[in-house]
Parts: C-alpha cells; sequence; structure tokens
C-alpha cells in the first residue's frame, strides 16, 4: 500500500538510526531529555518523529550550546541537539553518506567510513621522507564559519530529494541556546551535530580538496576535517601554496589560523639543512628530526612521528583526574578493570608509531598506582622506595593486569 506521506521514509531507517544514536549515547539537548528518559516511550517518540518528518512538519529544536577548554587556552564551542533530533540527523546522514562519500578525495581521513586519523598519520610519515617540505595549515573556527549558501550549493549539487534538502537547511539554521540566551545562525554547522562532520567534508571536498587536486596536482596533501598538510619539494614551492591556500580559504569565507600554520622542512641525516622551523603537530603527533635505527643496527636521523607533548599533558591530566590514590577500598584488579579501556584506547593509537614516546605515559601511571599503594597499604605508607619494589612485584606476578604493563617494563631502582 502506497504511502499518502508527501516525503517517504522509511520506518527502518528511523529505527537504525535509534540504534547508532544509543550506541554512542551522548549528552541531553536543551531538553534535558536523556536517551534513558527517550527510551521509556520510545516506539511514540520514534513515531511521532517519523510522523514529523514524513510529512515535512519537523522543525529541530534550538541546539544547546556548551563550551569546553582548548588544551592552549580558550574554549571551543560545541553543539548538543536533543536524542530526538540527533535521530532525525542520523536517519538523513544514512541517506546522504552513499551518495556523499564516494565523492570524496582519498587523501580526506576525517569522519568517513574506512578512513582513519592513523591512516592519515602513516600516509603523512611515508611522505614526509619523499618530500623536503611540508605546509601545516589550520583553519580558525572552520565550523562556526561555513558559508551556508556555497554549502547548500555543494548539497543541491548531489542531493535531490527535496525533503533532504528541507531538513538540512533547518538544521543548518537552527539557533544556538545558551544559559541566557538564544543565539540565531546564519553561518556554520553545529559541532557536534551529527549531520555536520559530512557537511563539512563536502565543503571542504570543493573549497580545498577538488581545488588542489586541480591546482597543484603534484603537491599530495592528507586533510581531517579542519585540519591538514600539504607537502612540496622546494621551500619556495612551499610558500607559494601556503599563500594560494590562504587566498582560497578567504575566497570560501574561512580564514587560515596563523598561529597553526606554517612551512617545516623535515630534517633528517640526509637532509641536513638550516631552517627555522623543522617540526609539525598532526592530529596528536609531533613530526620531527628522531634517533632511529636502520636494518644494519646503525643510528641515525629519521623524520618521524610521535605522540605529542600536548597529547601527553591531556593523558596525564585525565588520569590525574581519576583521583588513584583516594580509591583505596577498591583492589588492584579492581583498579585495572576501570582503567584499562582508556590506557588501551590511548596506546592503541599513540602507540602505533615511535611508541617510546609513550613510555612517559606509563612512568607516570606506575607512580600514581605506587602512590595508590602507600595510601591503601600501612607498611608501604611514606616508603616510596618499598612502594616502588611493591609495584615491580605486583608486574612480575601479574604481568598482563595492566594494559601498558603488557608493552613496556618499567626498570626499577
Amino acid at each position: 500500500m502506497k504511502s499518502t506521506k508527501p516525503h517517504e521514509i522509511a520506518k527502518r531507517t528511523v529505527w537504525e538510526a535509534y540504534q547508532l544514536v544509543r550506541a554512542n549515547r551522548g549528552a541531553a539537548g536543551v531538553d534535558d531529555e536523556t536517551i534513558t528518559m527517550f527510551e521509556q516511550n520510545l516506539s511514540r517518540n520514534l513515531y511521532k518523529l517519523w510522523n514529523r518528518m514524513s510529512s515535512g512538519s519537523y522543525f529541530p529544536p534550538p541546539v544547546k550550546q556548551v563550551e569546553i577548554p582548548k588544551a592552549k587556552g580558550g574554549t571551543r564551542k560545541l553543539g548538543v541537539p536533543t536524542v530526538s533530533d540527533r535521530v532525525a540527523q542520523t536517519a538523513v546522514k544514512l541517506m546522504i553518506e552513499p551518495i556523499l562519500d564516494p565523492l570524496f578525495h582519498e587523501d580526506s581521513y576525517g569522519y568517513r567510513p574506512g578512513k582513519s586519523a592513523k591512516q592519515a598519520i602513516a600516509v603523512t610519515r611515508e611522505r614526509c621522507w619523499r618530500y623536503d617540505w611540508v605546509v601545516e595549515f589550520d583553519i580558525k573556527a572552520a565550523f562556526d564559519q561555513i558559508d551556508h549558501t556555497l554549502l547548500m550549493k555543494a548539497v543541491r549539487q548531489h542531493i535531490r530529494e527535496d525533503w533532504m534538502l528541507l531538513y538540512i537547511e533547518r538544521w543548518l539554521t537552527a539557533p544556538f541556546e545558551t544559559a541566557e540566551e538564544i543565539v540565531p545562525r546564519t553561518r556554520g554547522t553545529p559541532q557536534g551535530g551529527v549531520i555536520s562532520p559530512i557537511l563539512m567534508n563536502l565543503f571542504m571536498h570543493y573549497a580545498f580538496d577538488s581545488w588542489m587536486k586541480r591546482e597543484y596536482p603534484h603537491s599530495p596533501f592528507a586533510r581531517y576535517a579542519d585540519d591538514a598538510v600539504v607537502h612540496c619539494r622546494t621551500r619556495a614551492q612551499a610558500e607559494v601554496v601556503m599563500q594560494a591556500i590562504a587566498s582560497r580559504l578567504q575566497a570560501c569565507g574561512l580564514t587560515m589560523h596563523p598561529e597553526k600554520s606554517k612551512v617545516v622542512y623535515c630534517r633528517d641525516s640526509n637532509r641536513t639543512g638550516q631552517y627555522p622551523n623543522v617540526q609539525f603537530t598532526f592530529l596528536g603527533f609531533t613530526f620531527s628530526p628522531r634517533a632511529a635505527v636502520n636494518k644494519y643496527g646503525r643510528r641515525f636521523t629519521n623524520f618521524l612521528p610521535a605522540v605529542s607533548n600536548d597529547a601527553l599533558t591531556r593523558m596525564r591530566q585525565k588520569v590525574r583526574s581519576w583521583r588513584l590514590h583516594r580509591r583505596t577500598s577498591v583492589t588492584l584488579n579492581d583498579l585495572a578493570e576501570q582503567c584499562n579501556a582508556t590506557i588501551r584506547g590511548w596506546w592503541n593509537y599513540y602507540g602505533a608509531f615511535y611508541r617510546t614516546a609513550m613510555y612517559k605515559l606509563s612512568v607516570y601511571l606506575d607512580l600514581r598506582l605506587e602512590q595508590w599503594a602507600r595510601r591503601k597499604y600501612k607498611k608501604l605508607s611514606q616508603r616510596k622506595r618499598r612502594s616502588v619494589l611493591w609495584l615491580s612485584k605486583m608486574k612480575r606476578i601479574s604481568p598482563l593486569l595492566f594494559y601498558h604493563w603488557r608493552i613496556v617494563r618499567r626498570a626499577v631502582g
């Protein structure tokens, strides 16, 4: 039986969208409704959403604006849609992603199925060995500055369904709501919205990726959302490319971040020129000249990525926030169970390249465990040396207990 709704949206699509939202969890939006609360009347809530979307009467509620601190000061504004709106956005994303994603450049790595930040780091490492110069650049407040007219022009180029276009436009203009006021939006797409990353990728596909392929086909790049690096043969070429990128971004309504953009020389044992910038940071890894050993056991200098100091600082801050020394009511096994998932995630990402740089984190974790032991056991109280020996003994007894113990052994004494 043919649907009488103006827009044909399968109920199964809405159901699949809900499953994805549920798996991702996330905070409540402006209505303070959590996923648990949404699920208390799940069938009714999903039917109501499907009914409104199918009839064209769905209007997204305001997006809750929250500010989170940046690692180097300042804040980043994130948008938190309601649970219902996240389901609606996910339903549309499920339908437009198979259309848009195949269009994107192979070196666009952010928020794409089958692509990852580690792939971007791997390909950048390999290209740094072949190209002497890198243009590192970042776009200032990219998600907040996307031009709606240019974005919708790109969307209409590939999406034909009127109802999809209708809701994408409504999501773009849905206002922010803060504790004090409702703020209308005429630019940008909320960082935190489900559909925002694919819209960002579509915008950057035309603003940067396709333009680079057309104008500088011999300068390969890797881009992850608004963060990118471009490889060049010479310093002169890199400076020209950097200026051209800045002009191109400006023409598209974006601004190259002056403090996070520069030309870098990839110095190593074979490239020994003296230049002011010989390192850059991309996706949490700092690329710089580092000690390495070749297959013959000889030491040399290679240009390699390793976990950045900022990333290490953030991880140490996270460990400090666990307040392990106050959890004296639990066992060492309990601590491992509570912490291992996070530690494993850090090592799987940051330990993928030049993993010895991650040993500092392992040392810090063990220092915190020693502090916990001194608080928990009277015989170790105020006896640092004994707590070090005690932890070393625990490592020998249960070497697989903590994830970082499986990877690195800390010397004692």
